[in-house]
């Protein structure tokens, strides 16, 4: 596949891939494909062979599960740019994807094939390692999100999904719909509904068709850690 400045800056800035030096930037690059998802288009189904590892390059992408009946959905991340989406699929016994992943607005994805991706870990120690650190991280923030969702109120977790949006993608950043975010947060779409109001009221946040601004982010911090 041919290189281009858009993949390796993409694979830079993946919290995944970003403490990589330059030869194995450049070998995942050349392995790299960019796929376009419109809103609403599935990426995968939960149970599809995971033969692709994505990192978002633009745009918004929802995990989630159904209940077994298939009526209720259960968001369990959004993941925005130079974020890989279900990274740990790829390297099950029998790698298949736990859950489900929708465009939530028109994206832009890289696709890194799974077996060239496991070739590549057997060469390049240095990208062995950085899926380690990727991996220990991403327990950390599941132990992380069941203590927000056990002992801190809406107000709290909501603040905190704000602050991490403003972190990743900067001011203006697009929020989901509140029933997805309800699911997200452990909640209910009134509830979100709710304390968004509150938030937009108390001058914490500026509103403007599903966009947000956030003016004074220690402010914002001060309600994430109540």
């Amino acid at each position: 596949m041919t290189q281009s400045p858009l993949t390796q800056q993409i694979l830079a800035q993946s919290p995944l891939f970003r403490d990589l030096g330059t030869p194995e930037l450049e070998a995942l690059a050349a392995v790299a494909a960019l796929r376009p998802l419109r809103k609403g288009e599935t990426l995968f189904l939960e149970g599809d062979p995971a033969h692709t590892l994505f990192i978002v390059a633009e745009g918004l992408v929802k995990v989630y599960k159904m209940d077994p009946q298939g009526r209720r959905q259960m968001v369990l991340h959004l993941d925005g740019p130079y974020h890989a989406v279900a990274a740990v699929a790829v390297f099950l016994e029998k790698p298949r994807y736990p859950a489900s992943a929708e465009a939530l607005e028109d994206s832009l994805l890289l696709a890194l094939p799974t077996e060239a991706f496991h070739r590549l870990l057997e060469t390049h120690p240095a990208l062995a390692r950085a899926l380690i650190r990727f991996l220990a991280r991403r327990q950390g923030q599941l132990v992380h999100l069941l203590d927000r969702l056990v002992f801190h109120e809406v107000s709290a977790r909501l603040a905190e999904y704000l602050l991490g949006r403003l972190e990743a993608e900067g001011q203006g950043f697009r929020l989901p719909t509140n029933p997805e975010l309800a699911a997200l947060l452990g909640t209910v779409p009134e509830a979100v509904s709710r304390k968004l109001g509150e938030l937009f009221r108390q001058g914490l946040i500026r509103l403007a068709e599903r966009r947000v601004w956030i003016d004074d982010p220690a402010a914002l911090r001060e309600v994430a850690e109540a």
